[in-house]
């Protein structure tokens, strides 16, 4: 554990002045490494702010600020030093009052820091990775209700394993939730909330496996891009299922986020929505050579609205992160719903989901005979990276010329 070093500050936002010419007066509380600013509703212009702490001033409503500064100091620091170890978490809770109960017992409970991780997501617009750790504190109060951190031992973790197991969640499933878990785990050593000497999973392994996908059949595959319909919405879904398969697999929501920008001469750019949202510098963009039919869907199903900055109709501008998860999901499944009548309609037994055309496009090309240094079989995996990486060492040249072999199944 750490000793307590946190000590309290006032600074004033120097580039923000509203209409009086005041800028506001932020509560710093410098602890380590770190420090964080927090609002007080107090504003100052630069003259006053220079006054303030003089010995002899004589301005009494500076006097007053002052006064009600020096309350908000002597309530900082006195709340830091109760806590013992410090942590920032814990100050929030205490000085800002936040919970009935925000003393070490309610930061204790595992579901408090599920919540906090939780929120911070969606703030950063992580819509479907805070839908994700929902389901997983959902899945550990179903196994066992009320836990702490200081709860979650080897022991734990391994019952709980074996609880998913019993309850057929796949081996992939399993690794989620409890990855998940680990890091949650991970934030509470962090904020000296748990000592580093508890960390469960030092003496536990959380089991890994690879979900087996069986590839779509060529000649089934030959059914899909030679299908038409009159029907314009089983087109319109054939048409981004095959879109996404000829382009390296790309996912719906990548899709959705496409601008004509993205496009330059025969080839697709694009940075994927769950790499962009990471703390991961210098992303490198993937470049898809577009073959004929690639450019043609394009052509077809293109936004027409000059004043939608979209490639195609599926977002629009001023769309807040939850509607977008939603809008991309309803797309998702729309062409599922679409692509299911086509699979019975053309007889083909597999399950034909957005999904099947991103593992088709590894799946082709590996039966082609393309390098493997080009593709994996698990796109979008842990693996990414350096997938993208071996992608980019190849000419443009041979991106056209293996994009072209997507077509050509016989």
């Amino acid at each position: 554990m750490k000793e307590n070093t946190a000590t309290v500050g006032f600074v004033i936002e120097g580039t923000k002045a509203n209409k009086d010419g005041k800028y506001p007066v932020k509560l710093n509380i410098y602890y380590g490494e770190g420090k964080k600013k927090y609002g007080i509703k107090e504003s100052v212009t630069k003259e006053e702010w220079e006054k303030l702490f003089a010995s002899n001033l004589r301005d009494n409503d500076l006097k007053s600020l002052r006064t009600r500064l020096k309350t908000i100091e002597t309530k900082a620091q006195g709340v830091i030093d109760s806590l013992h170890p410090f942590s920032i978490v814990a100050f929030e809770e205490a000085f800002f009052q936040r919970t009935s109960n925000s003393g070490e017992q309610h930061l204790s409970k595992l579901s408090y820091w599920f919540d906090r991780y939780i929120n911070i997501l969606k703030d950063h617009g992580q819509i479907g990775t805070a839908i994700s750790y929902q389901t997983t504190i959902n899945s550990i109060s179903d196994f066992k209700k009320n836990l702490t951190i200081y709860d979650i031992t080897p022991e734990f973790l391994l019952s709980y394993e074996n609880y998913m197991t019993n309850a057929g969640k796949s081996i992939s499933s399993v690794g989620i939730y409890l990855r998940q878990l680990r890091a949650i785990i991970n934030q509470a050593i962090e904020h000296n909330m748990l000592s580093a000497d508890k960390y469960p999973f030092k003496k536990y392994q959380i089991p890994a496996g690879r979900n087996i996908k069986k590839a779509l059949p060529s000649d089934d595959l030959q059914k899909l891009l030679d299908y038409t319909s009159d029907d314009p919405h089983r087109q319109k879904a054939i048409d981004f299922w095959v879109l996404s398969y000829l382009c390296n697999g790309i996912n719906f929501t990548d899709i959705a986020h496409l601008k004509p920008e993205n496009i330059q001469g025969n080839y697709l750019y694009f940075i994927r929505q769950k790499t962009k949202r990471t703390k991961k510098k210098d992303l490198r963009p993937i470049k898809v050579g577009l073959n004929p039919k690639a450019i043609e869907i394009i052509n077809r199903q293109k936004n027409t609205d000059p004043a939608n900055p979209y490639l195609f109709p599926i977002l629009d501008t001023g769309l807040s992160p939850v509607t977008v998860k939603h809008r991309c999901q309803r797309f998702i499944k729309w062409v599922n719903k679409h692509m299911e009548e086509i699979r019975q309609e053309k007889k083909i037994d597999m399950k034909i989901g957005t999904y099947a055309a991103r593992h088709s496009f590894s799946t082709v090309l590996k039966r082609k005979g393309v390098p493997t240094s080009f593709i994996k079989e698990s796109l979008g995996h842990s693996s990414e990276l350096v997938t993208e990486n071996y992608l980019d060492s190849f000419t443009d040249e041979v991106k056209l010329e293996y994009a072209n072999l997507l077509t050509q199944l016989k």
